[in-house]
């Protein structure tokens, strides 16, 4: 099945009817995730999972909104979750959950290693990415929720996973970012969030742009800032996915 924002809205019809918390998310400040401060993100994990076929991806996303995302909301210090059909690979899906710390962090895995495990074999993904780890930045617009689709159903999604060298310092890279790239990006048409997840050996960068255009444009402002900024160093090639968005609820209720 071709993957078309008509499927997209059917689906996230279905989405609709699911229970889901609204938060309210801040951008972290500070060097360690702000899991004292009710209104931020402290932790997130991030998965990449792949299916045999498009279809069964298709397939899994009312799945993952009936049976996964309610038991993911209930649990203390849930923050927000995002699903996303990766754009090279339509039998791929891109997710992130969010959450207040490492506790909830720990349970929210478990919760997904017990959906995975009940699911019907045919729905069993292979999982080229999974990490997981504190919010070191957060960086949301504040447009109002009515210049976006309900849910950011059809925005764009990137996931870029790097790994430190080990004279990375990011701290540097984290007060650089803020200080360079984020103002770029807050004023350029279509931006929605930017954000980055510490992860054990490196970390991942993460943003939502509305079309696939206005992605493009934000993809090229951060590859020359990446390519003017020596300071932001990285082992190897990054890991770049790219996926549509079927549901997402974590902006809160104020903002897109």
């Amino acid at each position: 099945m071709p993957l078309s924002r008509r499927t997209l809205l059917g689906s996230a019809a279905v989405a609709a009817a699911a229970p889901f918390a609204i938060s309210s998310l801040a951008l972290a400040q500070d060097a360690s995730p702000v899991a004292e401060d009710p209104s931020a993100p402290g932790y997130g994990i991030i998965r990449v999972r792949a299916l045999s076929t498009p279809e069964l991806n298709q397939a899994v996303f009312p799945d993952v909104m009936y049976r996964f995302l309610p038991q993911t909301t209930a649990i203390p210090g849930y923050f927000g979750y995002l699903f996303a059909f990766e754009n090279e690979n339509p039998a791929a899906s891109l997710t992130m959950t969010l959450l207040a710390d490492e506790a909830a962090t720990a349970e929210a895995d478990e919760v997904a290693k017990d959906y995975v495990a009940g699911l019907d074999p045919r729905l069993t993904p292979e999982t080229p990415l999974a990490e997981q780890g504190p919010v070191r930045i957060w960086e949301a617009t504040n447009r109002p929720a009515s210049e976006a689709p309900p849910h950011l159903t059809g925005c764009q999604v990137t996931f870029r996973h790097r790994i430190n060298t080990a004279e990375t310092d990011i701290e540097a890279i984290i007060q650089t970012v803020r200080d360079e790239l984020i103002p770029t990006l807050r004023e350029m048409d279509g931006f929605v969030l930017y954000g980055w997840l510490g992860t054990p050996d490196g970390r991942i960068s993460f943003n939502i742009w509305e079309t696939a255009e206005q992605l493009a444009t934000g993809d090229a402002a951060v590859a020359e800032f990446v390519a003017a900024n020596p300071v932001v160093t990285m082992d190897g090639t990054t890991e770049v996915y790219t996926g549509t968005i079927g549901f997402a609820d974590v902006l809160g209720t104020g903002s897109i």
